[in-house]
């Protein structure tokens, strides 16, 4: 047992040498911690055809007149027309973004030129996502009145003074919403963000550790040793996770001091973040002993970081980009990390799974890829 911790140990202080030695290195990884959050920051894709469900109690001609013109909004819907009750049942699931009702009288109002209000309830999980789904209300009115021959329906007050009221079709839509706080697009984004710098940092430093032991045919040496060789790799790549988090660490207190993101739940989030360095550390060390080469790390983790983060929720709940993304997405940790994340930054439950689903995954997934890391290294020692 001794001389099992003193080899782990001396691969840790073989590494934290190698570490000190590279201060440039260290302070780079820093760097690069704090600059793919900035990077990220001004990133940003909106939301495409958003699931909106639609439920029609007119019936009338002009109702299913509207209703076409919030299918022909560019880019905006994804048109559900189902019942009241199969539409607050997925909204509760957060298959939809929000329900759009076509009240009773609808297009009796219309004809008449009344005013008509539109219920509209939407799960504004991420501001900018409900954004983009009011900004194209105001577009299918002008449409329809467009269409129909009606007046437009941009109209002043109809108490008021000013005379444009008169013929004028006016639609006004009751917002409900179904998170009690809104959460801003560049909050929501640099909290996701944390998980990327997780991948990158972790995964790097710990696939480069592990290639260059390979690279430089120490492995060879470490062979002789009377204990497993894979002992000081071990050591090597739990030095690299604790650079790396640090290095995630002083990127979250940029998150909460610089973008004044106060988490709602702060041992979840750092939680979270610990269990995203671990899982993306044993990646890295399963890669580097697979490529065992330096050179092409970082370039293949570049290269399966940012698919994997744009399809992980990290822009917007991933539920909402489809069936197909949405399935992809779960077969990546750093979905789960997104999930766990915004929940404890911000008290938002951005995945259908409930955060002790997620939570439990990330755990899953941090003993899977130890294995993988493990038998890689014991396959590339024994090769």
């Amino acid at each position: 047992m001794r001389q099992v911790a003193a080899a782990f140990w001396a691969g840790f202080r073989a590494e934290a040498q190698q570490l000190r030695r590279s201060r440039l290195l260290v302070a780079l990884t820093v760097v690069q911690a704090v600059t793919f959050l900035l990077m990220v920051s001004v990133f940003g894709l909106t939301g495409s055809r958003v699931p909106t469900a639609v439920v029609d109690e007119d019936g009338g001609p002009l109702a299913q007149r509207w209703i076409a013109n919030m299918a022909s909004v560019h880019h905006t819907y994804n048109v559900r027309r189902i019942d009241k009750k199969q539409a607050q049942q997925a909204l509760r699931r957060g298959d939809i973004a929000g329900i759009i009702t076509i009240p009773p009288g609808f297009s009796d109002a219309i004809a008449h030129r009344q005013i008509v209000r539109i219920p509209f309830a939407v799960d504004n999980v991420n501001a900018d996502l409900t954004d983009d789904v009011e900004r194209g209300l105001p577009s299918i009115a002008i449409a329809f009145a467009r269409e129909t021959g009606l007046a437009g329906v941009n109209c002043p007050d109809p108490l008021s003074n000013d005379a444009r009221h008169k013929g004028c079709v006016r639609v006004q839509v009751l917002e409900t919403d179904l998170v009690n706080h809104d959460t801003d697009f560049i909050p929501y984004l640099v909290v996701s963000a944390l998980a990327l710098d997780a991948f990158i940092v972790a995964g790097i430093l710990a696939a480069t550790a592990v290639a260059r032991e390979f690279e430089t045919r120490t492995v060879t040496n470490l062979t002789l040793a009377p204990v497993s060789a894979l002992l000081p790799l071990a050591g090597r790549v739990l030095a690299t996770s604790l650079v790396s988090a640090l290095a995630i660490a002083l990127t979250a207190l940029v998150v909460v001091f610089g973008f004044r993101v106060v988490p709602a739940h702060p041992l979840e989030m750092a939680g979270a973040l610990l269990l995203s360095v671990v899982i993306f550390s044993c990646v890295g060390a399963g890669i580097g002993a697979l490529l065992k080469r330096t050179l092409p790390v970082a370039a293949l983790l570049f290269g399966l970081a940012l698919p994997l983060y744009i399809d992980s929720g990290s822009l917007e709940p991933q539920r909402f980009d489809g069936d197909l993304i949405w399935l992809i997405g779960h077969t990546s940790p750093v979905y789960y990390s997104v999930g766990v994340l915004e929940h404890a930054a911000h008290d938002l439950r951005v995945t259908p799974e409930p955060v002790g689903v997620n939570v439990v995954a990330l755990l899953l997934w941090a003993l899977f890829a130890g294995f993988v890391a493990w038998a890689a290294m014991r396959r590339g020692v024994r090769a």
